[in-house]
């Protein structure tokens, strides 16, 4: 059995890889910052009660970053897959020239690129116990530097950010013996993508569980598509 922490997991792409590996087999610790509120993820633990714990996190806040590695420590003695997702896109004050404000950028840039940073390295002697230990960091295609589009300023340059963190996550001596890897879900069908995207939360969510369970540490520091396609940085 795989045991495996999933950031933001009570909706979009965080609740479908929750779903999804469920299909594995599978411990998995499912956190959000508002567990009571959780309804479809608190359903889903009660159907699997054996297999999901929800746990509450705020990935901006340490002290309930360090609750829940407790938490997670009181379980299991290694943690073989980190899923950082929680991830905001902000509003207009980060999208908008004219309307950008420092406040909001920073916000976006410290909740999608300093925070999954933050709770790996809260994680990482539990990885360092794991089988075939990995960190997936799931970013977007606007993080990639070979994008020629405008607005979404702190979201794009968010997750361009994000990306750095996990290719020197990737090679940093401290991290021997995890894989890190980058993903794009694609443009999804969540709150965030909206109801026009081109994928359904669950196409995205069984070819990024592929992804997941065939990585190797041959794949470190890669940037992924969610078909497994590699992506410019």
């Amino acid at each position: 059995m795989q045991n495996i922490l999933i950031t933001g997991a009570n909706r979009g792409i965080g609740f479908e890889l929750t779903r999804q590996l469920l299909k594995d087999d599978s411990q998995i610790f499912a956190t959000c910052r508002a567990p009571e509120s959780a309804d479809a993820l608190n359903e889903l633990a009660r159907e699997h009660a054996d297999r999901v714990a929800v746990l509450p996190m705020d990935v901006n806040d340490k002290a309930t970053i360090d609750g829940a590695l407790e938490a997670v420590a009181g379980k299991v003695d290694a943690l073989d897959l980190l899923i950082n997702n929680a991830g905001i896109g902000g509003d207009e004050r980060g999208r908008i020239m004219g309307q950008l404000t420092a406040s909001e950028v920073s916000h976006v840039m410290a909740t999608n690129a300093v925070a999954p940073l933050i709770v790996t390295q809260a994680f990482r002697d539990l990885l360092k116990r794991g089988n075939n230990p990995r960190v997936v960091m799931i970013s977007s295609g606007l993080g990639s530097l070979q994008r020629t589009s405008g607005t979404s300023y702190a979201y794009r340059m968010s997750k361009a950010a994000m990306n750095m963190a996990a290719r020197v996550l990737a090679f940093d001596s401290a991290m021997n013996g995890i894989t890190t890897v980058t993903m794009n879900p694609g443009w999804v069908q969540t709150d965030m993508g909206g109801p026009s995207a081109s994928l359904k939360p669950e196409e995205s969510g069984d070819a990024l569980r592929a992804l997941i369970n065939r990585l190797t540490p041959a794949e470190n520091g890669m940037f992924f598509q969610y078909d497994g396609s590699e992506l410019p940085w």
